[in-house]
Formats: C-alpha cells, structure tokens, sequence
C-alpha cells in the first residue's frame, strides 16, 4: 500500500480521475483498492489542574489518499508519496 498527501482535494481528484475508474469504483485492472481520507483532523488532549480534559482539535492540512497498485505506481504520483513514521491508520 502507498500513502499520499496532497495540499488540495482537488489535486488528488485530478490524480485520480486520470486514472479513468469506472463512476464511484475503487478498483481498475492497475489497482487493487483506493481508500480517500481526506484531510484527517487529530485530537489532542491535555487535562487542567483539576484533571479534567481539554481537547483541542487541530485541522488537518493535508488530503490523504492510500492506493494498493497491482503493479508500479504511475511517476506522477510518486512526489505526491509520503512514509509516516506512526501511521494514523493500516489496512490489514
């Protein structure tokens, strides 16, 4: 599976419609399975003096996308790749 981050929705919509998967599919005879996370907000949480927690939420700036390729990945998609030291989430 590869990961990729893009700094727009739109940039990976652009990646993915050239593509050309059949209208909502997720799979082509170059691809095993697209997953779409879009921008992953994380949650922080830390507690005040009386030990109850404060979460703050921190907006996600980046579209993320998990493509399993049959084969190689298209070039294209290669400066858009990224290898998370701690993952926010696998696909088993």
């Amino acid at each position: 599976m590869n990961r990729y981050s893009f700094y727009t929705k739109q940039e990976a919509l652009d990646l993915l419609d050239a593509l050309e998967l059949e209208k909502g599919q997720t799979v082509s005879k170059d691809i095993h399975g697209i997953m779409k996370w879009g921008f992953e907000d994380k949650q922080v949480t830390t507690f005040d003096e009386d030990g109850l927690p404060l979460v703050d939420i921190i907006k996600g700036t980046t579209y993320n996308v998990d493509v399993v390729w049959k084969g190689e990945q298209p070039n294209e998609w290669s400066e858009f790749e990224v290898f998370p030291s701690s993952p926010s989430h696998t696909i088993s």
